[in-house]
C-alpha cells in the first residue's frame, strides 16, 4: 500500500548542514530528492534516484543499496542520511510508521 510522499528534516548533528528529504513511490520504485548544503549528500541522491522496496529491506548493510550509494559518496561513516532516506521509504510503503528517531548522549557520571 502506497501512502505517498514523506517528507523529513534530518539534523545531522555536529556538521550542522541539514538535510529535507522526500521520498515517493512511483510504481515499483521509490524516487528521493534531497535538499542539502552538503556536496557529499548532493552527490548521494543523485546517484540514488530509482530504488525498490527490496533495496529498502536489502540486508546484510554492506549489500543494502542505500548504503552501498552513501559508502561511495558521502565522506562520514556515521552520517544519518543513508537511514533516514530508508525510515522515509518505509513509511511511504506502508511499513513503516511516522515516528521520530533520536540519538541522545548521556551526561557523564563520575
Amino acid at each position: 500500500m502506497d501512502t505517498g510522499r514523506v517528507a523529513l528534516t534530518l539534523d545531522p548533528g555536529v556538521c550542522r548542514l541539514t538535510s529535507k528529504i522526500e521520498v515517493y513511490p512511483d510504481g515499483d520504485e521509490f524516487h528521493c530528492k534531497i535538499e542539502s548544503r552538503c556536496t557529499h549528500v548532493q552527490d548521494f541522491a543523485n546517484q540514488l534516484d530509482g530504488f525498490t522496496m527490496m533495496d529498502v529491506i536489502k540486508m546484510p548493510f554492506c549489500e543494502n543499496k542505500v548504503y552501498a550509494v552513501g559508502g561511495r559518496t558521502l565522506k562520514h561513516s556515521a552520517c544519518p542520511v543513508p537511514m533516514a532516506v530508508l525510515k522515509a521509504a518505509e513509511v511511504a510503503s506502508g511499513l513503516g510508521l511516522k515516528r521520530d528517531v533520536h540519538v541522545t548522549f548521556e551526561k557523564e557520571q563520575r
